[in-house]
């Protein structure tokens, strides 16, 4: 079982991409909004904290509504910053390392449970997963060290960055840009391959609705 207690949820963006209207944490599947599916996995974990912006009074409400302690950061900036602002909101308070996640991110259950089984709060884990959503970040991972050696947008590799990740010893610094490039900086660092879904575009939710398979559904 994981030791790692603290979670930051990045869920302050406009989603504009996906053109719905709502930040992407309450985009439903199943009958079942994204941030649900996330905190159903999280039910374990002691300290929950959801950076929130973009239409926050709807996300606080859905969030309460499933657990009473969880910790809102507001983010007003949300127009203007990356997810590094948002993380780095997020993230203050916590003495030791976390799991992040992004509120666009759909995992089954029982891959997130393999994930956090090689995880600890003092060493970084990045998540990855196979190559397939439109706009991602590809990872060079060399499967031998079980390492990532560089991230990168073009030319597409066999893996991407989820947005999923144990963070610890590592300074996300709001002005460097998104996560993945903070964490360039750190490289060569561990990973672990997780199946999920991003959903940042129509295609992605498309996609997710193909072949997502909840917890009992089959």
């Amino acid at each position: 079982m994981s030791t790692v207690k603290n979670v930051v949820i990045c869920a302050a963006g406009l989603g504009s991409r996906l053109e719905l209207n709502m930040p992407k944490c309450l985009v439903e599947i199943g009958g079942r909004r994204l941030i649900e599916y996330q905190l159903d996995l999280l039910r374990d974990f002691e300290n929950i904290h959801i950076v929130v912006g973009f239409m926050e009074e709807e996300v606080m409400k859905c969030v309460k509504r499933i657990r009473k302690d969880v910790v809102f950061v507001r983010n007003p900036d949300y127009r203007t910053t990356s997810n590094s602002h948002s993380l780095n909101l997020g993230a203050r308070g916590f003495s030791e390392g976390y799991l992040t996640l992004d509120g666009d991110i759909l995992i089954e259950e029982d891959e997130f449970k393999r994930f956090m089984a090689k995880a600890n709060p003092r060493e970084t884990l990045i998540g990855i997963t196979e190559s397939k959503t439109e706009d991602a970040v590809y990872v060079d991972f060399d499967p031998a060290t079980g390492v990532i050696r560089d991230f990168r947008r073009s030319p597409k590799t066999a893996y991407e960055w989820t947005g999923i990740a144990v963070i610890a010893g590592i300074e996300i610094r709001p002005e460097v840009g998104y996560v993945f490039k903070n964490l360039e900086r750190y490289l060569p660092l561990k990973a672990a391959r997780v199946h999920c879904f991003e959903i940042d575009t129509p295609e992605d939710l498309n996609l997710a609705l193909q072949h997502f398979k909840p917890a009992g559904g089959g």
